[in-house]
């Protein structure tokens, strides 16, 4: 071979192709090259394991080298060359310098595959290396060109121009071809099938192309000497079987990329679809949501999580570590407790990696969050953090309120307590004259019997009659008073109930003849004693049966007392049924409260103050019982009281509630 310089002249040869094998050529080229890229994206996916890159770099290499080999013989093998009679030379190649040409195509194929399956690379790099690419396949070509051999000697005669321009366009598109790679390889980890393809047709025309620039550049011509040894010189028949071994090798990897990128496509499309509706799902959680690795790395957040923890500095985003996220935050004092620095990120870590339920987080621009956050074994630590700022205020609110209705209740019970206390010391102070008056009017009115003055018995009667009145009156407010104030003494005695009860008829007897009643008593036999409060039980009764024959007339009033037995207890049970007007449901709802009577027009013709029902009443309560009342209008009323048969004193809570 004779590169830039001319030697003897001898024979000239004419070289032509045959089409189909160069297209064969070319299309060999590229797929050599797709396949290259294939595999360079399985290394692209690998997770750090050394010995499985090593192996994907070698079937790369190998299969690249490969193929831009057998695209270079085939090239060969279209080339044809004749003598100017038209007779074919046979051309031979040498089987040492053959197997040689495919090692700078295989190291060719390893300078692909590095920087294919690189998920970054630099501008200056990609440059040196697509001139390296671009100088292998070069070395390749013309190392495969002094194989060539003949029966005579076969000179090669290289034109230094086209030997420039096919080194010049081998780097050049080896440099366009990784470019192209590089710039439609959008994806992290696998480029688009488009990708794979645009970059395998640039590239297989890289190889190709300084093929066929470097075969035109080369004249040949035929020597005189003879070549007797042939034995290590392949003849294009076996060349042939060797390519098509390649070929096919380059061809069955091809398809099975092919096939297994159409696979991982629609793994790929099918892992984006999972992804986009997990992302869309996790946007739609009312709640900041972040969902951290293993090693506490967050995979993915939504917005609400993201704006929550983000600063002007400082971007929430995948792949942060959680104890950057949370010393951002000590370090703005975002929240309250930050302030403590060191001994809060200490804490709040601690609660990350060990989590033992919910806590708050109260921020300083007054929103509150409460914060949950579960380790899920093999997954890493969720962490939802629920706005609860609204029902904070609310309870704020509530608790101010509270605060408020307390004070008011303490006011009120102050101005009760002060109320009762001025009307007991007021009945107190109006008994006294007023038992005077009664006094010296029972002292006068006898004296006036005595002298026979008929004249001032009546007004004296009458003045007598208003006394006693009014002093039952200011002994209602006096009872109301100390009960409400919590002074009513209470002195428990065992008496028997049968004598009580006839002590307290013939009491009533002398107001039930005014009105013409008729009081009907029934006691269950043997119904024994009672142990309680004997005066408030007779006052208790006094009031209900002359309640009852207050609003009778000429009709009958029954009085019933038995015992029962409830949850184990003893209990009397007082009932007081008269034949009288009765009540409405509306008068029966407030009969006993407090200076509450049926209407005006019922005060005015039956009198009372409406003060004797409420004082059963808390009696009752006080006594450990309680009362209920039941009436028809037109058919009367009942009164019940139920007092334990054994008195046991009672809290003050306990007659809040009975009331």
């Amino acid at each position: 071979m004779h590169l830039f310089t001319p030697h003897h002249s001898g024979i000239t040869l004419y070289g032509s192709y045959d089409t189909s094998l160069v297209l064969l050529s070319v299309i060999i080229s590229c797929l050599g090259v797709y396949a290259t890229l294939g595999i360079a994206d399985r290394m692209r996916a690998l997770d750090n394991n050394p010995l499985t890159e090593k192996i994907w770099l070698s079937a790369g290499s190998l299969t690249l080298g490969t193929g831009i080999w057998a695209m270079h013989f085939i090239g060969m093998l279209a080339f044809t060359l004749k003598t100017a009679e038209d007779t074919s030379i046979t051309v031979l190649y040498d089987l040492a310098t053959t197997l040689c040409s495919v090692v700078p195509a295989i190291l060719a194929g390893v300078i692909v595959v590095n920087i294919a399956s690189r998920r970054t690379v630099n501008q200056k790099r990609l440059l040196f290396y697509g001139v390296l690419m671009g100088a292998g396949i070069g070395v390749m070509h013309y190392i495969g060109m002094m194989a060539m051999q003949s029966d005579k000697e076969l000179i090669m005669l290289i034109d230094m121009t086209g030997f420039l321009v096919s080194v010049i366009v081998a780097a050049m598109l080896g440099i366009t071809s990784l470019y192209a790679n590089k710039v439609l390889s959008t994806d992290k980890y696998t480029r688009t099938k488009w990708a794979k393809i645009v970059s395998a047709i640039t590239m297989g025309f890289a190889g190709a192309a300084m093929h066929y620039i470097a075969m035109s550049s080369t004249t040949f011509s035929l020597g005189n000497h003879s070549i007797n040894d042939t034995d290590f010189l392949l003849n294009p028949q076996y060349l042939t079987l060797g390519i098509s071994l390649a070929a096919f090798f380059i061809i069955s990897l091809a398809i099975v990329v092919t096939v297994v990128d159409i696979r991982l496509e629609k793994a790929a499309l099918s892992e984006q679809t999972s992804r986009t509706h997990t992302l869309a799902a996790i946007e739609s959680i009312p709640n900041a949501f972040g969902l951290y690795d293993m090693q506490d790395n967050l995979i993915v957040c939504n917005n609400m999580y993201r704006n929550l923890m983000s600063t002007e500095h400082f971007k929430v985003k995948e792949g942060i570590h959680f104890k950057d996220l949370i010393q951002n935050l000590a370090d703005n004092q975002l929240i309250f407790g930050t302030e403590r620095g060191e001994e809060w990120i200490k804490d709040r870590l601690a609660s990350h990696y060990n989590p033992k339920g919910d806590f708050i987080h109260h921020w300083k621009s007054d929103k509150w969050m409460q914060v949950s956050e579960r380790r899920v074994w093999n997954v890493g630590t969720v962490a939802i953090h629920t706005d609860i700022t609204e029902l904070k205020h609310t309870e704020q609110e509530l608790e101010q309120a509270m605060q408020k209705a307390q004070q008011a209740q303490l006011i009120a019970e102050q101005a009760n307590t002060a109320k009762s206390a001025f009307l007991a010391n007021m009945s107190h102070e109006l008994r006294t004259p007023m038992n005077a008056i009664i006094g010296y009017s029972e002292m006068l009115l006898e004296e006036a019997e005595d002298l026979g003055q008929k004249d001032f018995i009546a007004d004296l009667t009458k003045i007598r009659i208003a006394g006693k009145h009014l002093l039952d009156v200011i002994n209602n407010i006096l009872d109301i008073s100390k009960i409400e104030a919590g002074k009513m003494e209470i002195y428990p005695e065992n008496f028997d109930l049968t004598k009580a009860i006839h002590e307290i008829a013939s009491t009533i007897q002398p107001l039930l003849d005014k009105k013409t009643n008729k009081l009907i008593i029934d006691i269950e036999d043997n119904i024994g004693t009672l142990y309680t409060d004997l005066t408030k039980v007779k006052q208790a009764l006094f009031n209900l049966l002359s309640n009852a024959n207050k609003f009778t007339d000429m009709g009958k009033i029954n009085l019933t007392i038995y015992k029962i037995i409830d949850n184990g207890n003893g209990w009397i049970l007082f009932s007081v049924k008269d034949t009288g007007i009765g009540m409405t449901a509306e008068q029966l709802d407030k009969v006993f409260e407090a200076f509450t009577q049926a209407d005006n027009s019922t005060t005015r013709k039956y009198g009372g103050t409406g003060l004797g029902l409420t004082i059963t009443k808390k009696f009752c309560n006080i006594l450990g019982g309680s009362i209920e009342a039941n009436s028809l209008v037109g058919q009367g009323s009942e009164f019940i009281i139920k007092l334990p048969t054994f008195y046991k004193k009672v809290t003050k809570k306990f007659m809040e509630l009975e009331e």
